[in-house]
């Protein structure tokens, strides 16, 4: 980002914002980010020379994108200089970078949220292919997968690479509707994703796709299908 583009960012800042009385120019400002874009360790120190702090807020933000992925330490000393949301979600960046729990709970309001998020990077980096370990993982994690909201998540990543979708598979599992539903959306994303490509053929749908007469997949591939083929296979 460029000084201009600082400087409009700033600007708006400026009359968005209440303003208080500071030394500083926009330019200053502006000059601010500069000095991060090159050093991103000095973010706090640089940042805290805003006595604006809806324009320090921003600082801090900024400098969360500047700091490298490994400076961890670095970055929970800039969380700690934030309130509010804005303070959570720096928590939550934290925690993308370290994929610590106990980073999570400074995510203040988004802790279950973080749980989630985490959990999903952890199973993905370590591409476990058992039950049990998906267990383990989601346990150490605090992410409960009783919890319609984050167990689907985790049952998607579970049959991701399963070709035909059976609602019959979830049956075995500890959490049948869950899993049912998580077969349902995950067959969705699929669904979208064919119905995005444009020169789709309608005489080779997809092994993924298929839909075993199931009703839950087959009405609404029914709808994408006869929408861009035209008719009834």
């Amino acid at each position: 980002m460029n000084v201009f583009s600082k400087l409009l960012i700033l600007s708006g800042l400026l009359t968005s914002c209440e303003v208080h009385e500071s030394d500083l120019t926009v330019l200053d400002k502006a000059k601010i980010l500069d000095q991060i874009d090159a050093d991103p360790l000095q973010a706090k120190q640089l940042c805290s020379q805003i006595p604006e702090i809806g324009q320090r807020e921003f600082c801090t933000q900024y400098a969360l994108q500047a700091m490298p992925r490994q400076e961890v330490k670095a970055v929970r000393a800039l969380c700690e200089t934030l309130e509010g949301n804005a303070k959570g979600e720096c928590w939550f960046q934290v925690a993308e970078k370290s994929l610590k729990i106990e980073d999570c709970e400074n995510a203040i309001p988004f802790v279950e949220e973080c749980y989630g998020h985490i959990t999903l990077r952890v199973l993905i980096q370590s591409d476990v292919d058992t039950w049990k370990e998906i267990e383990r993982i989601a346990n150490e994690h605090r992410l409960d997968l009783a919890s319609s909201k984050y167990g689907t998540v985790v049952y998607q990543y579970w049959f991701r690479r399963t070709s035909n979708l059976n609602l019959e598979d979830c049956k075995a599992m500890k959490h049948p509707k869950i899993c049912h539903d998580a077969l349902g959306m995950l067959y969705l994303q699929r669904l979208k994703q064919w119905d995005l490509e444009p020169n789709v053929d309608c005489d080779s749908i997809p092994e993924k796709l298929a839909h075993g007469e199931q009703k839950i997949f087959k009405t609404p591939f029914m709808d994408v299908y006869t929408r861009k083929c035209g008719e009834e296979k």
